[in-house]
């Protein structure tokens, strides 16, 4: 019987413990599992994006045997560097797991067309086009992923 007592009474205490709990969770007004929306990162990923497209489309306007690394080195470096920078901001944003992997993505890709390019010492229109369209879908994640950290109607 006195075992029996002790029983409820834990479980009474326990019940006690847990709508204690409930209610303190209740309370909570936000739980972050992601990096708020920032406009200018959202800026920075369309600008870069442009730039790189035009690249590309530069590129695909010159003849082949006239696509020497030499004549893109100074814009990959540029290039390299805007990239960069989209990846250290995403990088220093906390909660930002998501867009940090899609920006080292894109960076990793576009260090490995350049050194390609440095490699052949050419560029074929074929593998221009296909990296183009590529990059263009890394850089449309990129903007989608930060599109989908804007408050919604229900996140007020």
């Amino acid at each position: 019987m006195r075992s029996q007592q002790r029983n409820q009474g834990v479980s009474i205490w326990a019940a006690c413990l847990m709508l204690m709990g409930l209610l303190a969770l209740g309370g909570c007004t936000t739980i972050k599992l992601v990096a708020d929306y920032d406009a200018a990162t959202y800026e920075e990923i369309l600008r870069v994006s442009k730039e790189v497209d035009k690249f590309y489309g530069l590129l695909l306007e010159t003849p082949e045997n006239s696509r020497s690394y030499k004549n893109y080195s100074v814009k990959y470096v540029e290039l390299e560097a805007s990239i960069r920078s989209m990846h250290v901001r995403n990088l220093s944003r906390p909660l930002n797991k998501e867009s940090t992997k899609i920006t080292k993505n894109i960076l990793d890709v576009w260090i490995g067309h350049k050194d390609q390019h440095q490699a052949k010492d050419t560029y074929t229109s074929g593998n221009a086009k296909l990296d183009r369209k590529r990059l263009q879908y890394m850089f449309v994640q990129a903007a989608t992923a930060e599109e989908a950290k804007k408050p919604g109607a229900d996140d007020k």
